[in-house]
């Protein structure tokens, strides 16, 4: 079995590369990164995680949460014209998705239980839309850490744990250097002519601080979600794809046809965001919603392999083999 060293230094290395850009430019990386690479990285996150529970999921859930996903889309293409109504609407969507994943990861009474917290993690985050928001465009960028884990699976415990404690490195310690402001002398302030030309930098940083942030704090924000985020493009689009071929390759659609969906979505994205940045973020919203609320209930499944096996589903089993 290969060795965990190369993916590993592989990740640590490009985690110092991105960490640099990101404080070197965080606004021109931040909005130019997902301009560019935006639409693909769905796509290509969708056929590693549509691969990854082929033949472990039953077609009829994989149908359902087919439909579940093309709802959750459909929220935020209503979020772009009503912005309140979607929010909320999307709160409740992403909510019934994590219930409707414990619900058949799980069994027994504990699968009626799970809805517990559920409930009350929606009511607080109605009391606090704002910082459900916040805590929810960051957390979704480190979600694959939970796919790099289940990766490593099949292999001997210290390893994993190995792993894993390398990817926290980067998941962890260059957030902690950056808001903690010991990276400041090396964080950029300068806002390029080229961005503000499409976009209000002040929105920008707005919509990845914490509510009532200052303007330091919320550029280390800014600069910690664009690390984060080129990250996150990383692992889908270059590791997953690389490393986790094998999964990839149990995508239904296959060779030229998926290279040519990827093509014609990515062209619309573009097309939106020629007529306007805020054209192009509500269509990347659009499509974005098919990686953000497939992975979700996946993850669900996979951290619920740690359990025993008494109390979790025949899916939950097959995703163990």
């Amino acid at each position: 079995m290969a060795s965990l060293r190369r993916p590993a230094s592989f990740l640590l290395v490009a985690a110092a590369l991105l960490a640099a850009l990101a404080l070197w430019a965080p606004f021109t990386i931040a909005v130019y990164g997902v301009m560019l690479l935006g639409p693909l990285h769905v796509l290509l996150a969708v056929r590693y995680l549509g691969g990854r529970v082929a033949g472990a999921v039953p077609a009829s859930t994989g149908w359902l949460l087919v439909v579940f996903v093309a709802l959750m889309s459909l929220v935020r293409a209503v979020a772009t014209v009503a912005p309140h109504l979607g929010h909320h609407l999307e709160l409740v969507g992403g909510m019934a998705l994590a219930g409707f994943a414990l619900t058949l990861g799980l069994r027994g009474r504990i699968r009626f239980l799970a809805w517990v917290p559920v409930a009350l993690v929606a009511i607080v985050s109605f009391a606090e839309l704002p910082w459900y928001w916040h805590l929810l465009t960051h957390a979704h960028n480190v979600v694959p850490l939970i796919f790099l884990w289940d990766w490593t699976r099949g292999r001997a415990a210290g390893q994993r744990l190995a792993f894993v404690g390398t990817n926290l490195v980067w998941l962890v310690g260059v957030p902690a250097v950056i808001l903690s402001g010991l990276a400041d002398p090396l964080l950029s302030h300068a806002q390029p002519g080229s961005v503000a030309h499409l976009v209000d930098p002040d929105l920008l940083i707005a919509s990845v601080a914490p509510p009532g942030a200052d303007a330091t704090l919320g550029l280390r924000f800014l600069a910690t979600f664009t690390f984060l985020q080129a990250m996150h493009y990383l692992l889908w689009m270059v590791f997953f794809q690389t490393f986790g071929r094998a999964e990839a390759r149990r995508f239904p659609l296959t060779g030229w046809r998926f290279w040519t969906l990827a093509a014609v979505l990515s062209a619309l994205v573009w097309a939106a965001y020629a007529s306007g940045y805020y054209n192009g973020r509500a269509a990347y919203g659009v499509l974005g919603a098919f990686n953000v609320y497939l992975e979700q209930p996946i993850a669900v499944w996979l951290l619920l392999t740690a359990l025993p096996t008494s109390v979790t589903s025949p899916l939950v089993g097959r995703l163990r083999e």
